[in-house]
């Protein structure tokens, strides 16, 4: 174990395990140092105990789970493609009336699973512009038609999206 953990089960006296582990480290220190002339940096000593009859046993670390990527091969499609995706959002955006009077202007983020059958679920602002914006884009999400489910392997599978929806004030 050159760079891991040391782990000592005791059954005796934590005195004994003490001096097990710095003989181990110490053995380890010159061997670096013959090997490459740096002595090695110090090894983490973990030491465990049996626990006593009746006592708790500690709870387990915490353990962490990355997030699992819900994304496929062929990402899922507005029925039409992109640009009846944008002739949808041209016709039904609705600029609020906050965002007119305030002359908000800027792209809001939203996230949003498309399932397997189409429909749209789990809509999520990621990026708000404020005056309403997310509000209306929230909308008009919910709004939209079924779409084209994600493929992955030629099957159709539950994947996420992510659409920028843009506020412009024309002249």
């Amino acid at each position: 174990m050159r760079h891991g953990a040391l782990a000592v089960f005791a059954k005796a006296s934590s005195l004994s395990l003490l001096c097990l582990c710095s003989t181990a480290t110490a053995a380890q220190e010159k061997q670096s140092a013959d090997e490459g002339g740096a002595p090695a940096p110090p090894v983490p000593v973990i030491v465990i105990e049996k626990p006593k009859p009746g006592a708790e046993m500690p709870a387990p670390p915490p353990h962490f789970t990355p997030a699992t990527p819900r994304q496929a091969e062929q990402t899922p499609q507005f029925p039409g493609g992109d640009a009846a995706l944008r002739a949808y959002l041209g016709k039904n955006l609705q600029y609020p009336a906050k965002a007119l009077q305030d002359e908000v202007q800027g792209a809001v983020v939203v996230d949003f699973d498309v399932d397997v059958d189409g429909t749209i679920q789990n809509i999520l602002i990621v990026r708000d512009i404020g005056g309403g914006c997310g509000d209306e884009a929230k909308r008009l999400v919910q709004k939209m038609p079924r779409w084209q489910p994600g493929r992955q392997g030629g099957e159709a599978v539950k994947a996420s999206y992510r659409l920028s929806i843009y506020f412009v004030l024309t002249q």
